[in-house]
């Protein structure tokens, strides 16, 4: 089962929601909800694991990000500004006390494909693995391999979501790269399993 469903909405059409929501309107709150809820859990999950404040850290976001809506100007898509409250939030929330290790469960996995059985087993397998050493990089590394490997996020962006140099953050998805084909090679197993399962 994949976290919580978000449906595609047009650059232009979440302008207008935006605009909608500054003036307080409860419809335009609950569909930039419904767009974005997807892609928060996806960022707050791979940050923190299934914790038991998963959800709570969620709503959190979403609950800081309207109250901002007037400092919303517009300069970055409302997807990438959000991503930068959601990280805020999240990095906020688990400042004392580390990254947990990851298991997925029927309620939190991440959607796969379509696939045969022993694909599907595989790249469940490789996602597990993922998570496990993701939740053993340092909290900012984490954040800047999972923004700019996982989620697609430029550099510049990354370096915006997390008020960091472009350079600073090149280094950190540097150094997260470099730290996960350690630990790879210390277990060749790991390498399959990532590249072999959790590639596509």
């Amino acid at each position: 089962m994949s976290g919580p469903s978000e449906r595609d909405v047009a650059p232009g059409e979440v302008a207008a929601l935006v605009e909608r929501a500054r003036h307080n309107d409860g419809a335009a709150f609950r569909a930039l909800f419904q767009a974005h809820v997807g892609g928060v859990h996806r960022i707050v999950y791979r940050l923190v694991g299934p914790a038991s404040d998963l959800d709570d850290l969620v709503q959190t976001v979403f609950v800081e990000a309207f109250r901002s809506l007037p400092a919303f100007r517009g300069e970055a898509l409302f997807s990438t500004w959000l991503a930068r409250i959601a990280v805020r939030v999240t990095m906020h929330g688990v400042r004392r006390r580390p990254p947990r290790a990851l298991a997925l469960d029927e309620q939190h996995e991440p959607r796969l494909d379509a696939a045969g059985p022993e694909r599907t087993v595989a790249a469940r397998e490789g996602l597990v693995v993922l998570e496990s050493v993701l939740a053993e990089l340092r909290p900012k590394r984490r954040a800047a391999f999972v923004l700019h490997v996982l989620e697609g996020y430029s550099m510049e962006e990354v370096g915006a979501i997390l008020n960091a140099s472009t350079a600073a953050i090149k280094v950190r998805v540097h150094d997260a790269r470099r730290y996960i084909e350690k630990r790879c090679r210390r277990d060749p197993r790991l390498y399959e399993l990532l590249i072999g399962g959790g590639g596509s």
